[in-house]
């Protein structure tokens, strides 16, 4: 079973526990943007913080994935950049091997760079809930917060596989540890 959330920026942001459910599985996440000139960008999506969690953006032109996880950060940036002046559907695709995943970035449906994550939450992706549009707080990639998106984004969708492996007992002494 394939699950799909449809996201729009707002005011606010989505608390965790109604967050996308990305832990440890495939998954992709798409946007249809308009940056109006080539300096435009910003955060489409974060999710979590600079602890745990993930989010993808558009800087200096290019499309920007960055993953969160145990003590690293893995950042994976596109290799062509993301056309301004018209609709443009880019978007992060994770395919889970083992316990890591691949990531390939697109543009306009093609592969636009990809990269490793050594491995995949398996407990909780992050802790501070969604952003759409922007990233309050402690931002996800280290960049300066709230990093708002300055073209148009109507909408982000997330489409998770049912290929997910989770760690119970992680999750359990992370739920004992929140009280």
């Amino acid at each position: 079973m394939t699950l799909h959330w449809r996201l729009y920026p707002g005011p606010g942001r989505i608390p965790d526990a109604a967050a996308p459910d990305v832990r440890g599985r495939s998954h992709s996440i798409t946007a249809v943007v308009l940056l109006p000139g080539p300096d435009d960008g910003g955060v489409l999506i974060a999710h979590g913080d600079r602890a745990s969690g993930y989010s993808l953006r558009v800087t200096d032109g290019r499309l920007v994935h960055h993953y969160v996880h145990g003590d690293g950060i893995t950042t994976t940036i596109s290799t062509q950049t993301v056309p301004w002046g018209r609709a443009v559907h880019v978007g992060v695709r994770i395919d889970r091997n083992d316990d890591g995943g691949t990531v390939t970035l697109l543009v306009d449906g093609a592969a636009a760079g990809s990269g490793a994550l050594p491995v995949l939450a398996r407990a909780r992706t992050g802790y501070t809930g969604v952003d759409i549009g922007c990233d309050r707080g402690l931002t996800v990639g280290g960049y300066p917060a709230p990093a708002r998106f300055t073209g148009r984004l109507s909408r982000v969708d997330v489409t998770a596989e049912d290929d997910q492996v989770l760690d119970d007992a992680l999750m359990w002494e992370i739920a004992d540890a929140a009280g």
